[in-house]
């Protein structure tokens, strides 16, 4: 990353006497960041106020992927130092760890906040249009993703709709053969029903029927008297 080699040789300028420091320098430029994170670490303990260590520290964090340590400690190097120069190096180191993690929108502030102290600056200026040049596609991907989220998701309920219309429509047909079978049920039962029960006689047929037996009565009656006159002259007749 840029500025943390002009910090790290202003260091070994100033003539610092801490040991730890200068193997962690080594370890640095070496890539062993895991171990110049320990030296600087020791260092600092050594000498708490030296705000170039926790800019080192700092830097080396970032190289070890330990992104948010990082930018705190980047933090409390800007809280350490009174130069804007400083604070615009700080602020564009943060503002590169964003961007490596691809959080634009931060990365975008930052970078900003470089430029402020260093509006002259080439590579923050860079690195600030590449910055909201991303943003703008991240931005974009991402309405194109909720679109078509919303698209999916309108397409589910538009899915789920027709299914239920459909589970709907098959259900009321099938009340309808119920209701038409307990209907053909109840006809046939009915019918059973009144095949089985006697039919009951009109009062007019039975006035017919009385009528008719009465009749006969009548018949018989005077069919019965008319046999007993012939028998009773067939008697009164002399047998010679």
């Amino acid at each position: 990353m840029r500025y943390v080699w002009a910090i790290l040789i202003s260091f070994l300028l100033l003539g610092a006497s801490v040991e730890d420091a200068r193997k962690a320098n080594e370890a640095y430029d070496e890539g062993n960041y895991e171990e110049a994170i320990s030296l600087y670490k020791k260092a600092i303990d050594a000498d708490p106020e030296n705000s170039k260590l926790h800019f080192n520290l700092a830097s080396a964090l970032a190289q070890a992927g330990q992104s948010e340590k990082a930018i705190r400690t980047f933090e409390q190097y800007k809280s350490m130092t009174g130069s804007t120069q400083e604070k615009a190096k700080a602020n564009y180191n943060i503002g590169k760890v964003l961007s490596d993690n691809q959080q634009w929108d931060k990365a975008v502030d930052y970078f900003k906040k470089s430029l402020r102290y260093m509006a002259g600056d080439a590579d923050a200026k860079h690195n600030f249009e590449l910055a909201k040049k991303k943003q703008q596609e991240q931005q974009n991907q991402q309405n194109k993703n909720k679109q078509n989220q919303q698209n999916q998701q309108q397409k589910n309920n538009e899915q789920n709709q027709d299914q239920q219309q459909d589970q709907q429509q098959r259900q009321d047909q099938q009340n309808q053969q119920n209701q038409q079978q307990n209907q053909q049920n109840k006809q046939n039962q009915d019918q059973q029903n009144q095949q089985q029960q006697p039919k009951k006689m009109s009062r007019a047929q039975a006035q017919k029927i009385l009528e008719a037996l009465e009749q006969k009565e009548k018949e018989l009656l005077k069919q019965f008297k008319k046999q007993e006159t012939e028998s009773s002259n067939s008697s009164n007749e002399k047998d010679w």
